[in-house]
């Protein structure tokens, strides 16, 4: 069974404090999910009702957690039941809020840290107080232990699972419906096979960007979207019980035109320069510049068909530092988790885009993404009837049947 053992939360805890100690700080207030998460091993839904773990440069950490959470939060790893402390409600009347009850918590410290992410409203609350905004959570959480390795390791295969079942549902004329169908298999999957599964933190979202609407890879693809000529990309993020990865894949359902065909053997010889020079102590901000340099040479150098940046960190987050970024501060160190994704847009054609979830090793990377890369094995040039007759079926439970006809 795949876990983060009890002892590695105490582990975490510690470093944490060390970092306190050396911010010269009296208390750190850690206040987002994925901080308490990584600290204590306790999922939970915040909702609206703020959460806290308060962190002294020694001593035992408090939680302050809605009433509602109390006996659910016991789980936490390393945190004793008298210092778990409630408060009544969100909003609650005087005296019974969190603001009445985190101040008694913060006693005497002067000199506190909190995390960039802090609610507005709760920094306020806070004013009174000495405020140092200090990312200490986000960076014990770049580099990666064996035990965080192997969660994200078992994401990534899922991922994979996936990107084959987003091409296996395609064929020409499909609709980005009968792809999307599938989050329900890979989620199935999961679930049966991970015994010790939390919903709280385990999630898939899948589907295919279908041309030319793959050029904006942030917009919302339509279920009704279909795959005809141009580059679709499938892209595929998972969560399993908190560790994340990503896995994505350009790929088509007619013969690439002479252009698209172009930039996919642009981006993936940007890819290859990038895996070269993945290794502990290389600059973000220089894997990302010889990748945009590369592009430019090639053509592809305005902002518009450029749109991101070569990648980005994975961990209990789908995107996390360190940032592949011309403007990064960040090195790469073994065993970080990194994504490798430089992607050329093309207005109203299609963008090409691969992504893989990466691990730094110490002189070099892994794969931790395994799906084909090259063009001929992402040429889908079947008939595939019982592939339409699945997705006629899908449309129609879906109530999309009559408007998936194909374009006259």
């Amino acid at each position: 069974m795949l876990r983060i053992e009890p002892e590695e939360y105490r582990n975490r805890v510690e470093s944490l404090q060390s970092a306190v100690r050396q911010a010269g700080l009296d208390l750190f207030i850690v206040s987002a999910f994925e901080s308490i998460y990584y600290l204590t091993g306790a999922g939970f839904e915040p909702l609206e009702r703020p959460f806290f773990l308060l962190v002294r440069p020694s001593g035992a950490p408090r939680l302050l957690v809605p009433k509602l959470d109390h006996e659910h939060m016991k789980k936490a790893h390393n945190i004793s039941a008298e210092n778990i402390h409630t408060y009544s409600e969100y909003p609650a009347p005087a005296g019974r809020s969190w603001s009445d009850r985190l101040p008694e918590l913060i006693d005497d410290a002067q000199c506190i840290g909190v995390e960039p992410s802090l609610r507005q409203d709760i920094f306020s609350e806070l004013s009174g107080h000495s405020l140092r905004m200090v990312p200490l959570v986000e960076r014990l959480r770049l580099v990666k232990t064996q035990a965080e390795v192997k969660m994200i390791e078992r994401a990534a295969m899922y991922a994979d699972d996936g990107v084959k079942r987003l091409l296996a549902a395609s064929c020409y004329g499909a609709t980005v419906a009968e792809g999307f169908a599938e989050t329900r298999t890979v989620t199935s999957r999961i679930i049966r096979e991970v015994h010790d599964w939390e919903p709280l933190t385990t999630k898939v979202i899948m589907a295919t960007w279908a041309a030319p609407g793959s050029a904006m890879p942030h917009s919302v693809p339509d279920l009704c979207d279909r795959l005809c000529e141009g580059p679709h990309v499938a892209m595929v993020l998972t969560r399993v019980n908190g560790y994340a990865a990503e896995s994505e894949r350009t790929y088509f359902t007619a013969s690439p035109s002479t252009e698209v065909k172009q930039a996919f053997d642009a981006m993936t010889e940007a890819r290859r320069i990038a895996f070269e020079l993945i290794r502990p102590g290389m600059a973000c901000s220089e894997l990302d510049g010889c990748v945009n340099e590369f592009l430019r040479k090639e053509g592809y150098g305005s902002e518009e068909q450029r749109l991101h940046r070569t990648g980005h960190g994975f961990g209990l987050g789908n995107h996390e530092a360190p940032w592949i970024a011309e403007g990064s501060e960040d090195r790469l160190a073994e065993n970080m988790v990194i994504s490798i994704e430089p992607g050329i847009y093309l207005a109203g054609i299609g963008g090409v885009r691969h992504s893989d979830t990466v691990l730094v090793t110490n002189d070099s990377f892994r794969l931790l993404t395994h799906c084909p890369m090259d063009l001929g094995s992402l040429v889908i040039r079947q008939w595939k009837p019982l592939t339409r007759a699945k997705g006629w079926l899908v449309r129609r439970a879906l109530g999309l049947a009559l408007r998936a006809r194909p374009k006259k």
